[in-house]
């Protein structure tokens, strides 16, 4: 695979909310920068390895849904790639949509990913988990939704 397909690939899988696979494109040892300080942004600050990045995704997971994850590639080059990515995330919580832009730069060696950079608009951020952090203290919560239940054969 190219480094264009490659990081493509890592962010359809993200985009379906898949981590294992997700987690295949990058290195052991793979480093994951979110330019801002964990005090100012959650999920922020720099991981470093396979399980980091589990539990990161794990978290992510756990508060949002990934509605859309869409790169538009601005420069595919021999050792990685740069893409502005377009994102949608719900707050499960409260169904607030978080959508947004951000910048990504990866690194690649031997088909995988090595170093991601990511840059965002951190005071959008920072002032959307705040309303979600005010609407979870305050209950202004959202019901979940119901999923269809499936017809068993017999049933009327």
């Amino acid at each position: 695979m190219d480094n264009h397909a490659i990081v493509a690939s890592w962010i359809a899988c993200w985009a379906a909310q898949d981590v294992e696979l997700t987690l295949a494109h990058l290195d052991e040892n793979v480093v994951y920068q979110i330019h801002a300080s964990c005090d100012v942004l959650p999920f922020g600050g720099e991981k470093r390895g396979h399980e980091a990045l589990r539990d990161l995704m794990f978290n992510v997971l756990a508060d949002f849904d990934v509605l859309l994850y869409s790169p538009d590639f601005i420069k595919v080059a021999e050792n990685g790639t740069r893409a502005h990515v377009r994102y949608i995330y719900r707050h499960r919580a409260t169904g607030e949509e978080l959508d947004g832009t951000r910048r990504l730069v990866v690194q690649i060696r031997d088909g995988l990913i090595v170093r991601i950079d990511g840059y965002k608009d951190d005071r959008m951020v920072v002032a959307f988990m705040r309303l979600t952090r005010y609407r979870v203290a305050t209950n202004q919560v959202v019901r979940a939704p119901e999923l269809p239940k499936r017809e068993t054969q017999g049933s009327t």
